[in-house]
């Protein structure tokens, strides 16, 4: 049977719909969900499927999304690579490397980095992609040892209004970091909202404009995410959160809420891979698991 290539600037229905079945056999993602993830207007515009279809059915698919960043002070467009999935029943005839060189063909002369997200580093090592180091970033300084009130507001992303306040904060995002930190990445967030464990945890604090990610556990402040239209500080954050904690634990990088100095670090089992250059000189860094593409 002819296997054929089709590559998707610009997705048409035809083509998104036909990658429901692959991510649900592959990822174990609904097809109804991703259908709710369009039809509420969270899919990125921008991306850009390659996918292999036999007869009309597709078995192979590497896909494409432009990324911002900022990386050392600068902003930087990078590529990132995801939805990296071939059937089960397709697996071992090489049609993963066809499309892994096809992509990188495309993006090398374009971008200087190139990211993807992985637990399995070993299979993209060979296409030069290397690992990046992640940690915890984890201060003592700030405790709050009694609860209190507090104005936060709880999010429903599947609220229109609420999806309204998560995009207002993207559109005018303060970075948490100039060393290195993603940016525009609100459809990733979309989707990993749909994990309850996240959609649980988002807030809003009005008073600062800013979107937090966190939960209170063992008297541990965990912070995942704080994406915020103006420049805060963590003593702006700890004193908008209700909860008793005793430490707080950063799982992005914050050298723009908090000099880094200050905090200690640990590793952190992270997923990012990267192909070209990424200079961070020495920097502890973290990558948002909100982020997650």
């Amino acid at each position: 049977m002819e296997v054929t290539l089709q590559k998707s600037q610009t997705l048409n229905k035809v083509h998104r719909e036909s990658l429901y079945p692959l991510f649900e056999q592959v990822f174990g993602i609904p097809s109804h969900m991703l259908q709710d993830y369009y039809d509420r207007g969270f899919w990125n515009p921008h991306y850009c499927p390659y996918t292999l279809f036999k007869e009309n059915r597709a078995i192979a698919n590497v896909s494409v999304i432009p990324m911002s960043w900022i990386i050392d002070g600068e902003p930087v467009a990078a590529a990132g690579i995801q939805s990296v999935m071939t059937l089960p029943s397709e697996r071992g005839k090489g049609y993963m490397k066809k499309l892994m060189n096809l992509v990188l063909e495309d993006l090398t002369n374009h971008y200087s980095s190139i990211f993807l997200q992985t637990e399995i580093p070993a299979l993209y090592e060979k296409y030069g992609f290397k690992k990046v180091e992640e940690h915890i970033f984890v201060t003592e300084a700030f405790q709050n040892p009694s609860i209190r009130n507090s104005s936060l507001k709880k999010l429903d992303f599947l609220n229109k209004r609420d999806a309204e306040i998560i995009h207002s904060c993207f559109a005018s995002q303060h970075p948490n970091s100039h060393v290195i930190t993603p940016l525009n990445y609100e459809h990733s967030l979309y989707l990993n909202l749909y994990n309850p464990f996240f959609s649980e945890i988002l807030f809003y604090s009005e008073f600062l404009e800013t979107l937090l990610v966190y939960e209170v556990k063992g008297q541990v402040l965990k912070l995942y995410d704080v994406v915020s239209k103006s420049s805060i500080g963590l003593a702006d954050i700890y004193r908008a959160i209700p909860e008793v904690f005793e430490s707080i634990e950063i799982h992005f990088t914050p050298d723009q809420l908090i000099h880094t100095k200050d905090l200690k670090t640990k590793e952190k089992e992270g997923t990012l891979m990267v192909k070209g250059t990424l200079p961070m000189n020495g920097h502890p860094i973290a990558f948002p698991v909100t982020a997650s593409f």
